[in-house]
């Protein structure tokens, strides 16, 4: 009985808060690199996430109840050339770093988007991030994120990929697309 009274007590307290869990139901983050001779993309669809708890604030904006972790597998990441893949994952730090690890902590409406920030770790190097997304909830029960962040090689002191002897430019966009479910 008193095992009744506290999921009583749990679930009144979600409703009232409008918290939520949301389920991913589609990932995509790119990395994009520019580079004089060729720019490169490097795609992942084989995210991880730790649970997402959602509340809505006022109407219809989002922010989150507590913090969450992304994480993304160095051997997922594809460009469509295996030695390239080869090499983005040897300068990431392949096989001592197996992941791309963002902790995201903070979710704000700021006018018609949201400030995302946390903290983002690449090559073991732990860095404060910020990025800017769109949502959207085309459906009731679905909320589509779309937003950019970028990196710097420097700033992880990652070697800059190079071809002929020219380095790309320093900087990673990096680009992402989810899809919540409430």
């Amino acid at each position: 009985m008193n095992r009744i009274k506290h999921l009583t007590s749990i679930i009144a307290f979600m409703l009232a808060t409008n918290v939520f869990g949301a389920e991913i139901i589609k990932k995509e983050i790119s990395f994009f690199v520019n580079h004089t001779t060729a720019n490169v993309t490097g795609i992942c669809n084989e995210i991880n996430f730790t649970p997402v708890n959602l509340q809505v604030v006022g109407k219809s904006a989002y922010t989150i109840k507590s913090p969450f972790t992304i994480t993304i597998p160095l051997k997922k990441i594809t460009s469509g050339d295996d030695g390239r893949d080869a090499h983005i994952q040897e300068i990431l730090g392949l096989p001592e770093f197996t992941d791309i690890i963002i902790k995201v902590e903070s979710v704000k409406q700021e006018a018609e988007r949201y400030l995302i920030s946390g903290k983002m770790t690449i090559h073991g190097k732990t860095r404060e991030f910020v990025s800017y997304a769109n949502l959207e909830t085309s459906q009731t029960s679905i909320i589509q994120i779309d937003g950019t962040a970028t990196a710097k090689f420097s700033e992880y002191e990652l070697e800059n990929p190079s071809l002929l002897f020219m380095k790309a430019k320093d900087t990673i966009e990096i680009k992402y697309s989810f899809q919540l479910k409430k």
